[in-house]
Parts: structure tokens; C-alpha cells; sequence
């Protein structure tokens, strides 16, 4: 007769790994050589030391809200919207491409840690919204909960390389837009509005440098992994042309 002990040790150990097997195949795709791996988790830890020492900020403490600035145009209003819209999607960002990047311990716990910073963005500019813009939180709920009812964001590809790289141009191209809404912020005399772009600009900065670095690491080792994951990116875009800029971005 088998104690009842051991039989509740056995049934244990059988969830245990069903837990530990819980990777898909395909997320487990994303586990490199361990040397490569090892290198990516130096460069997440080097990028979340840095994000601690140096850019820490909050949506409330790190604004005066109270400082008058004249009333936004509808445009500005419009340009925060439009940022706020795409970070509505963050739970689509932050699931999905997480789910591809389990198994590579660097750049899942980097995208844990991006998930945070961006849902950081999407609170201070809905903070903007509702303090400067004229919104209400109801109404931006409302249009939260509508947008996500209707749209649902999908990776352009299932492979860990190809998400970093869409990543990477998706950090290229919201600096573009951030750095174009400080200039028209300015331009308005909107300063709070200024100087929290600032902060968005610091953050996406150190994510586009991760991605960035990340993606030369697995090039020099795995090359035709980039090249495949650069082509994908490019084709889902529509925009053949990407591929040599990214490739020219990279190095």
C-alpha cells in the first residue's frame, strides 16, 4: 500500500510539471543558444538599472499640474488622442508579444518592463486629457472600452526576432511623433504637455535602444534569423523600403 503522503507528493509533482511544460512550441522557439541568451539578460538588467538610476517619473508627482497654460488647439488635442488611442492597445502589446518572448528570460522580463513604462504613458496622457484637454474620464472610458470591444492588435509574425523588430520600428516611429507633438506643445505655450512628451521621449529612447541592441546581438549570431525577421516586418508593413533602413539603423 502506497501512503497517502506519497500519493499527495506524486499528484503535486505531476502539476508541478505540467507547469514547468506549460512553454509552447512555438514560444519556445524564442530560446537562443544560452550564450546569446545569457547577453540579452546583461542587456535587460543594464537597461532596468539605468531605467531606476535615471528616468524614474510619475504622472503626478513629477508634473505641476497647476501651472497655467493657455487653452490647446484642437489639433494638439487630437495629437495627444491619437498617441492615447494606440496605448488604449497595450493589453493586445503586452500579451501577445509577451506570449512569443517567454522563453527567452531577457527580453520577456524587458517587455514585462515595457508593458509597465507604457501603461505609465497611457495614464499621463489620459491625466493630460482630462486636465487640459477637455475630456472627461467617463467619456475616455467610454471610448476606451469602444475601442477595445472593436479593434484587437495582432502581431505581424509568431517569431520572437520578427516581434523585436516590429518593436524596434514601432519605438522609431513614436519618437517621430513625440518629438513632433514637444514642438507643436511648445509652439502653444502648453509646457506641461511639453515636458511630460520629455518624459515619454527618455523612456522610448532606452526601450529603442534595447531592441536595437538586442537585434544586433542575435544578427551577428543567427543573421539569417534578422534578415528573415526584417523582410516579414517590411512585408506586413507594406514597405519593401525597410528593410534597408532598418538594416542601415542597425548597423
Amino acid at each position: 500500500m502506497v501512503p497517502q503522503n506519497t500519493m499527495l507528493r506524486s499528484h503535486e509533482d505531476d502539476e508541478l510539471n505540467a507547469r514547468q511544460n506549460a512553454t509552447t512550441e512555438r514560444s519556445a522557439a524564442a530560446m537562443l543558444d544560452k550564450e546569446t541568451e545569457r547577453t540579452l539578460y546583461t542587456l535587460y538588467k543594464d537597461h532596468f538599472a539605468r531605467a531606476d538610476a535615471e528616468r524614474l517619473w510619475n504622472p503626478w508627482g513629477s508634473l505641476d499640474w497647476t501651472v497655467e497654460t493657455p487653452a490647446p488647439s484642437a489639433a494638439l488635442v487630437d495629437a495627444v488622442l491619437a498617441l492615447w488611442r494606440d496605448a488604449t492597445l497595450l493589453p493586445d502589446y503586452a500579451a501577445l508579444n509577451q506570449n512569443l518572448l517567454r522563453a527567452s528570460r531577457g527580453r520577456a522580463w524587458f517587455w514585462t518592463h515595457w508593458s509597465y513604462e507604457e501603461s505609465k504613458h497611457l495614464v499621463a496622457l489620459q491625466e493630460w486629457l482630462t486636465r487640459k484637454g477637455g475630456w472627461s474620464e467617463e467619456a475616455l472610458a467610454t471610448a476606451a472600452d469602444d475601442l477595445l470591444a472593436r479593434y484587437r492588435w495582432e502581431p505581424p509574425c509568431d517569431e520572437a526576432t520578427c516581434v523585436c523588430v516590429d518593436a524596434l520600428l514601432y519605438e522609431l516611429h513614436q519618437l517621430e511623433r513625440l518629438e513632433a507633438l514637444v514642438a507643436q506643445a511648445t509652439d502653444e505655450g502648453e509646457t506641461t504637455l511639453a515636458t511630460l512628451a520629455g518624459y515619454l521621449i527618455a523612456d522610448d529612447q532606452a526601450q529603442r535602444d534595447y531592441l536595437a541592441e538586442a537585434l544586433r546581438v542575435i544578427g551577428k549570431r543567427y543573421p539569417e534569423r534578422l534578415t528573415e525577421a526584417l523582410q516579414t516586418v517590411a512585408t506586413s508593413h507594406e514597405a519593401p523600403e525597410l528593410v534597408a533602413e532598418l538594416q542601415a539603423y542597425l548597423g
